[in-house]
Parts: C-alpha cells; sequence; structure tokens
C-alpha cells in the first residue's frame, strides 16, 4: 500500500521558501510534480512520507508554514485533509 502526504502551494517561490522552513524544523521531504488532477497552480509539491505526516498537519494548521492543500495519499487516491 502506498501512503505519503502532499502540501501543496500557490506558486513556486511559496513551495521553495515551505520547504526550507520545514526541513529547519526537521522534517524529511521530497520535492515531487504535482498531480495536474489535482491542482494546475503550482507545478512543485513537497511530499512527506507518512511517519511524518501528523508533525507536518499541526505545523500547517498552526500556520508556521503558507500552503494551498495538504493531501493524504493512500494506493491511487489522494484525500484531501487540509
Amino acid at each position: 500500500m502506498t501512503q505519503f502526504y502532499l502540501v501543496t502551494f500557490e506558486n513556486t517561490s511559496t513551495a521553495i521558501k515551505a520547504e526550507a522552513d520545514l526541513k529547519k524544523k526537521g522534517v524529511t521531504l521530497t520535492i515531487m510534480p504535482t498531480p495536474t488532477f489535482i491542482t494546475k497552480s503550482c507545478g512543485i509539491s513537497v511530499r512527506v512520507e507518512a511517519g511524518e505526516g501528523e508533525k507536518v498537519k499541526e505545523l500547517l494548521s498552526k500556520g508556521e508554514i503558507s500552503y494551498k492543500a495538504y493531501y493524504k495519499k493512500v494506493d491511487d487516491n489522494y484525500l484531501k485533509v487540509l
């Protein structure tokens, strides 16, 4: 079962800033292309492995990181979390 989280952004500069901010907070992440069926606003997203999903959700909920949406990918489905 494939499972990870995906953070999407309004634009590339916001994505790059979020990447740096998340890394400073100790989050292990990967930059990946945003699936076009999710959004066409920004071509890159931050992928977070399942083990760090709740930590990132908390940071996003507190407004510490600017983002567009937060998804959980389970198998072939992207489920919007935030």
